[in-house]
C-alpha cells in the first residue's frame, strides 16, 4: 500500500479568545486569509485543534507540527503558545512563513526574520490582498528552503552545524515518549534563544578587537569538535583544552559585556561534553 503523501501546512496561531479582540477574531484569521491562500498552493491547511488521532494529543500536535512540510505562524498577540510552538519549529528547522496584524510589537528573538503584515480590520479587499501575499510567501518559502542564505531560519542565519533531531524514544510508553520529546526539544530551543541573546551582546564588542577575534577562533574551534570526525576521547580532549583556553580569555576581559560571552561560550562546552 503506497504511503499518503504528507502535504499538511501546520497553522500556528492564537486559538483561544484573546483579551483586545472580538469573540472568534482568530477563528475568522484562519477561515478568511489563511487557510484560503493555503488552499491556493499545493498544501492543505491543518491547526492544532483539528489534530484528533488518538488520547495523546499533545504528542501528536508535537508530531504533525515536527513532520509538516510547511508551516504558517501567526505572531499576533505574542501567544506564549504560539512563540513555544514557532521555537519548536525552528529548532528542527523546519520552513516556516511568520505573519501577523499590522502595528504588532516586534518580538526581540525573531527580529531578524522576514514576515508579512496584516490588516486587523479585515476588510474585503484587505482579505483578498492578504491571501495573495500569504500564497505568494508560502511558495516563495517553498523555493528557498535549501538556499543557504534563508532569512527565515534561525539555524541557517546562525549557521548552526545541524537543527535538532528526535531523540530515540521508548514507543511502549507514550507518556514517557512525550515528556521526553518534549523535555529535548525545550533544551534545543533555550539553547538557540540563549545563543540568540548572546549574538545581540556581542555586537556591544569591537569586532575588530583582539578580545572579539579570540571569541571566534574558540567557537568555530568547538564547532568542529564532533564525535563523528574524531573518537569521543580525543573529542573530550579537546573540549578540555578548549574550556581552558576560554576561562584563561574569561578572565582578562575588560567589560561585563566581553566576560559575558565568554561566559556563554564556557556554558556551550560543558552542553557539548554532556552529549558524549
Amino acid at each position: 500500500m503506497q504511503k499518503e503523501e504528507n502535504n499538511n501546512c501546520f497553522v500556528i496561531m492564537p486559538i483561544s479568545d484573546c483579551d483586545g479582540y472580538e469573540k472568534g477574531h482568530f477563528d475568522h484569521v484562519y477561515n478568511d486569509i489563511i487557510k484560503p491562500a493555503i488552499a491556493l498552493t499545493d498544501y492543505k491547511a491543518i491547526r492544532a485543534d483539528e489534530v484528533k488521532e488518538t488520547n495523546l494529543i499533545h504528542l501528536d500536535i508535537l508530531k504533525k507540527l515536527i513532520d509538516a512540510p510547511m508551516a504558517v505562524c501567526d505572531l499576533s498577540t505574542r501567544n506564549p503558545n504560539v512563540l513555544f510552538e514557532l521555537g519548536i519549529r525552528q529548532a528542527f528547522d523546519r520552513p516556516v512563513v511568520l505573519m501577523q496584524e499590522k502595528d504588532t510589537p516586534k518580538i526581540f528573538d525573531i527580529a531578524p526574520l522576514r514576515y508579512l503584515e496584516y490588516s486587523k480590520d479585515m476588510k474585503y479587499h484587505e482579505v483578498l490582498a492578504s491571501q495573495k501575499s500569504l500564497k505568494e510567501a508560502i511558495e516563495a518559502t517553498k523555493n528557498s528552503e535549501k538556499d543557504s542564505g534563508n532569512v527565515n531560519s534561525i539555524v541557517k542565519l546562525m549557521a548552526i552545524s545541524s537543527p535538532a533531531a528526535l531523540p530515540t524514544l521508548d514507543s511502549s510508553n507514550k507518556k514517557t515518549m512525550a515528556m521526553d520529546l518534549l523535555q529535548s526539544q525545550m533544551s534545543e530551543m533555550r539553547m538557540m534563544m540563549e545563543q540568540l541573546i548572546q549574538d545581540n551582546k556581542r555586537a556591544g564588542v569591537k569586532k575588530n578587537s583582539l578580545i572579539y577575534a579570540e571569541y571566534e577562533r574558540l567557537s568555530n574551534k568547538l564547532d568542529k569538535i564532533s564525535v563523528d570526525k574524531m573518537s569521543i576521547s580525543q573529542a573530550d580532549r579537546e573540549l578540555e583544552m578548549l574550556m581552558r583556553e576560554t576561562d584563561e580569555l574569561r578572565m582578562l576581559c575588560s567589560n561585563e559585556v566581553e566576560y559575558k560571552m565568554f561566559q556563554f561560550l564556557m556554558e556551550r562546552i560543558h552542553r557539548k561534553r554532556t552529549e558524549f
